[in-house]
């Protein structure tokens, strides 16, 4: 659900002293604002730049754009050791949109003038946080454990290709109007026996988008065996809708 990255440096600080939550933002249609909060669990002061970018997907790949129509404030924030400061994600015209924008909330810890006697790694976090404006007429997609509706995979539609070395990837479309968060891939063969491909995230697809990933397994699918995943919330794995051209 969140990216994060990390920035070395020449300096040493506390590592992994920044945390943010929540790890994803879901406007309703014309909700205006919501709040994050960035906490410093190091000994020393922090600072990091919030920025928003509107997020999309061309040919397979994630897109980052400027934007103006969703802005973060405050934009630079400074974070007592253990104390915990609130950003304000704020829509400046908060109408209900036709289809779901998605967005990225970018927050990067900035680089500190620490003692002159320090030297060696200094670990800087970023962390890349979806933002989800639901479309006109929609409720957010369920994220709770008590959630009771299930993703609608009619509008899920996959395909296998071939890759290198025998393997495969996986095509992903989304023909629904919300985004798809697709995790925990894994494999059931004829048997029954199940291989887990990746237990964490695999990725999003965005409404009218297709994604691609490259998954260990061979191509063509033997007979038999079935591709599984989670989607959004679900409970459980469902058989990946392998109902594009090819197989």
């Amino acid at each position: 659900m969140v990216g994060l990255g990390l920035a070395l440096g020449s300096t040493v600080t506390q590592a992994a002293a920044l945390q943010v939550s929540p790890v994803m933002v879901d406007f309703k249609p014309t909700e205006q604002a919501q709040a994050i909060y960035l906490v410093n669990n190091g000994k020393e002061p922090l600072e990091a730049q919030v920025r928003v970018r509107r997020w999309t997907q061309v040919q397979g790949q994630d897109k980052l754009d400027e934007v103006d129509d969703v802005v973060a404030s405050p934009a630079i924030i400074r974070v007592a050791p253990g104390e915990r400061q609130v950003v304000r994600v704020v829509r400046k015209k908060p109408t209900a949109p036709a289809q779901e924008l998605s967005y990225r909330l970018l927050v990067d810890e900035l680089p500190q003038k620490t003692k002159a006697e320090h030297s060696g790694l200094n670990v800087l976090l970023r962390y890349s946080i979806p933002v989800f404006i639901a479309p006109a007429g929609s409720a957010t997609q369920p994220s709770s454990e008590d959630a009771q509706t299930e993703t609608n995979l009619s509008v899920v539609h996959a395909q296998l290709v071939a890759a290198a070395a025998g393997k495969s990837n996986l095509l992903m479309r989304n023909d629904g109007t919300v985004h798809i968060r697709v995790s925990h891939l894994g494999l059931t063969s004829a048997s029954g026996k199940d291989r887990i491909l990746e237990d964490g995230l695999v990725g999003y697809v965005l409404p009218g988008q297709q994604m691609s990933w490259p998954v260990d397994v061979a191509y063509p699918l033997p007979a038999g065996e079935t591709l599984k995943a989670r989607f959004n919330d679900d409970r459980e794995t469902h058989p990946v809708p392998l109902d594009l051209a090819g197989r």
